[in-house]
């Protein structure tokens, strides 16, 4: 029977080197010191999906403004993808928050190097689509990459809501690198 809890400290350093380093790009994964520093102000936050034989998923959410959460990472053990694991995650993760609207991103298809990556990018959207997020229809370039960004909830995407959706997203990268200046993100629609 699957668990679902809050990780310590140690058990985020475990995640990391374990799942995070082989799960994640390494231009896509933030030094391990910058979320042991978020986790420790109290603003991040890793959940755990796990049972008896072990870790099978792991959540990384960032505190933003306005009662936004960020879904900075989120992932499935290798041996546990496709089989439901995700989908039952992701509905208790929403549960495991207090936070009105999680804010996620998604690598765009069309800046896609290769079919492989590509067919990555639509699966990914696909499990985020089955799951009732939705696509807000922004995008931004961070860091050099581009992400869709979508929200967890079917709300009204009225100009006043994606504007805090927006602020919320940008506020959460500034918190996490601890940066003043915004030359790493940039809003492309």
């Amino acid at each position: 029977m699957m668990k679902y809890k809050e990780a310590s400290l140690s058990e985020i350093e475990e995640i990391y080197i374990t799942h995070m380093k082989n799960d994640f790009p390494p231009a896509e994964l933030k030094p391990l010191e910058a979320i042991k520093y978020s986790v420790s102000m109290g603003w991040y936050r890793m959940y755990l999906a796990y049972d008896e034989g072990g870790v099978k998923g792991y959540a990384c959410v960032a505190d933003c403004t306005e009662g936004f959460g960020f879904l900075d990472y989120y992932a499935i053990v290798k041996d546990y993808r496709g089989t439901g694991v995700g989908t039952e995650f992701f509905r208790k993760l929403k549960d495991m928050t207090d936070f009105s609207c999680i804010i996620l991103e998604t690598e765009s298809v069309e800046s896609s190097k290769n079919q492989e990556e590509e067919f990555i990018r639509k699966r990914r959207i696909a499990f985020y689509e089955r799951s009732g997020c939705v696509n807000t229809g922004c995008m931004y370039n961070v860091f050099g990459v581009e992400y869709n960004v979508f929200i967890n909830n079917d709300i009204e995407l009225t100009p006043d809501f994606l504007a805090k959706l927006l602020s919320a997203y940008e506020y959460a990268y500034a918190a996490i690198l601890r940066r003043d200046d915004k030359d790493y993100i940039r809003r492309i629609k």
